[in-house]
């Protein structure tokens, strides 16, 4: 099948494939480290979580924005997705091959390909979630987090969402020839340790006012 793909396809569709896959991938880095920032300004002070949300109300960003994000998920699904194994068996020959060869390249890529499944599944609830709930502020923010599956669940989407994005971002620059490759790998492991960082203190500090108002929310 490997080899049929790459007799029949031509050099200029792949490149127009890849750029896009390339596109829709660091869009969606852009907006998930935009949206990190926009979260952790709760740490700052929930007067300023408060105002984001109404900012983005003020000039339809939200409306615009959230539509805009669903098509570049489900885009960038189909474009990266296109090279990942889809039945048990090849699965199986992708693990096998993974653990003969033992090669950070190969490794970063194969997780990748289980943090972008896990991602679809998580990102879509996160958007049910938010969609379902259209007010954005911390009474509702925090009692959603005080609760143990959903505190569990935002985890989970952090880790996954930022490690697939620094991999992500790790991989073009290697792929592209834009940057050195351990120079960087350093560059990309320290912003998502800052921002995995910064995401988790953001969570807790939502958390902790559900537990100063004893309600799972400010009062």
């Amino acid at each position: 099948m490997l080899l049929q793909d790459a007799l029949t396809k031509s050099n200029k569709s792949v490149l127009i494939t890849d750029m896009a896959e390339l596109i829709s991938g660091l869009s969606l880095v852009g907006f998930l480290w935009v949206h990190m920032l926009f979260v952790a300004t709760v740490i700052i002070g929930p007067d300023i979580f408060n105002n984001v949300p109404v900012f983005l109300e003020k000039y339809l960003l939200s409306q615009i924005g959230i539509p805009m994000v669903i098509i570049l998920i489900l885009a960038h699904m189909v474009l990266a997705g296109r090279r990942l194994p889809n039945r048990l068996s090849d699965m199986k020959i992708v693990w096998r091959h993974s653990r003969l060869l033992n090669h950070y390249d190969t490794w970063t890529w194969l997780f990748q390909c289980v943090t972008g499944v896990a991602i679809g599944i998580l990102a879509a609830a996160h958007i049910w979630t938010v969609v379902s709930r259209w007010d954005i502020n911390i009474p509702i923010s925090s009692e959603r987090v005080v609760q143990s599956p959903y505190f569990i669940f935002y985890i989970m989407l952090l880790l996954c969402g930022e490690y697939h994005a620094g991999v992500g971002l790790y991989r073009e620059a290697v792929k592209w020839g834009w940057i050195e490759r351990k120079k960087v790998s350093w560059v990309l492991d320290a912003i998502t340790i800052c921002i995995i960082t910064l995401g988790i203190i953001a969570l807790f500090t939502i958390k902790g006012y559900a537990v100063i108002s004893g309600t799972g929310g400010v009062q």
